[in-house]
């Protein structure tokens, strides 16, 4: 047992001590301290003072007849006198058809309206009965009129968790391909396997190393993006409804619980990239062909390929990492069936992406002894 922790130790020094993995954590520092710091460029201290005075207002009649007659080409123009009505007016032209003017609805028409658009979405997406069913009972849950809540703080740390989650794939893309291949590549693979722990041990070590590695970044990443946006702009209004960026979405998060849900995608996430990077990289012996898969795997999924009447091609693309993570995610409402009950993506992705890994594992393992026997 001492042997295989101090195998697990030399393993992680292995890994930290790379120089690409340097380069790469400092990178991922670098795309954190920018996604941190951009919103200042746009979030005056003047803005922030005039919208945080609208907190804790309900979005209402009484709200919305205030904010019309100071609206600026149906609010598409902003001063300092009106600038305090700006979330809400974008919330309601996030609902209403492109052109229509907002001071001609009341609060009950811009719900009905937000009600009658989400029902539409889900029949363009090919949703069942049952799933229309489940999600009436979801929508309920989410009560009107939404209360305002300044939110800023909430919403770059949940827009910098897709960043975020693109540096860990690129950190196990580039770093973790290598832990079995560099041993190949060196001729020092027969040495490692003739040792007294080097078949199984050996192999389930390094897994543990590079699962730690990755684990470890994207806890480290994430409380450093958490600790920025709490410093730069307070985490106010995490108890706010998810609507009030995402107003076309039936689900009934806070932003507090998105957030908490995102980073158990985050960490399941990185848990899938360690486990393909090493495990492929042993079927390929090829660090280089991994590197290309999973950035060309993350730019497909960024791509508007798939219409939303393929029901399951569109899903699947759905429930990849970088797309479950995304705020836009709020927006994906198909669900996934488990013996005549309902679960989201946010329920089932994670748990696929664990089972993912685990034959992911299995494979590279197989891989792994079949080698030692024909390698050479």
């Amino acid at each position: 047992m001492k042997n295989l922790g101090q195998l697990y130790g030399f393993e992680i020094r292995k890994i930290m001590k790379n120089r690409l993995t340097v380069v790469m954590l400092a990178v991922a520092f670098v795309f954190i301290l920018i996604e941190a710091f951009i919103p200042k460029i746009y979030i005056t201290e003047e803005m922030v003072e005039s919208q945080i005075i609208l907190d804790g207002t309900a979005i209402d009649d009484s709200l919305l007849q205030e904010m019309y007659p100071r609206l600026m080409d149906n609010g598409t123009r902003w001063t300092s006198e009106n600038n305090r009505y700006e979330p809400i007016a974008d919330l309601e032209s996030n609902i209403l058809p492109d052109g229509e003017k907002l001071s001609d609805y009341s609060a009950d028409e811009m719900y009905r309206a937000r009600e009658e658009v989400i029902f539409s979405m889900m029949n363009e997406d090919k949703l069942t009965d049952g799933e229309l069913q489940w999600w009436k009972k979801e929508y309920s849950k989410t009560g009107t009129p939404f209360t305002y809540r300044f939110y800023q703080g909430g919403l770059n740390l949940a827009q910098g968790m897709t960043l975020t989650l693109m540096c860990i794939m690129l950190i196990s893309a580039l770093c973790l391909s290598t832990v079995f291949t560099v041993e190949h590549r060196q001729r020092t693979d027969q040495l490692v396997i003739s040792c007294k722990n080097g078949r199984r041990e050996t192999f389930f070590v390094k897994m543990a190393a590079g699962l730690s590695v990755v684990i470890g970044c994207c806890l480290v990443s994430s409380a450093l993006l958490t600790l920025l946006i709490l410093v730069l702009y307070g985490l106010n209004g995490m108890d706010g409804v998810v609507q009030l960026e995402i107003p076309l979405s039936a689900y009934p998060f806070t932003i507090g619980q998105f957030i908490f849900t995102q980073m158990i995608v985050m960490v399941t996430a990185a848990i899938l990239f360690a486990t393909f990077a090493m495990a492929m990289s042993e079927v390929f012996k090829n660090s280089l062909a991994v590197m290309g898969i999973m950035v060309g795997l993350f730019i497909f999924s960024q791509l508007e390929l798939i219409p939303p009447q393929y029901r399951v091609p569109a899903q699947l693309r759905s429930m990849m990492p970088s797309n479950q993570i995304s705020i836009w995610s709020l927006m994906e409402h198909r669900l996934v069936g488990i013996g005549g009950h309902f679960v989201t993506n946010y329920v089932a992705s994670p748990v696929i992406y664990v089972l993912l890994s685990v034959l992911l594992i299995m494979i590279g393992k197989v891989a792994y002894d079949r080698f030692q026997v024909t390698g050479r």
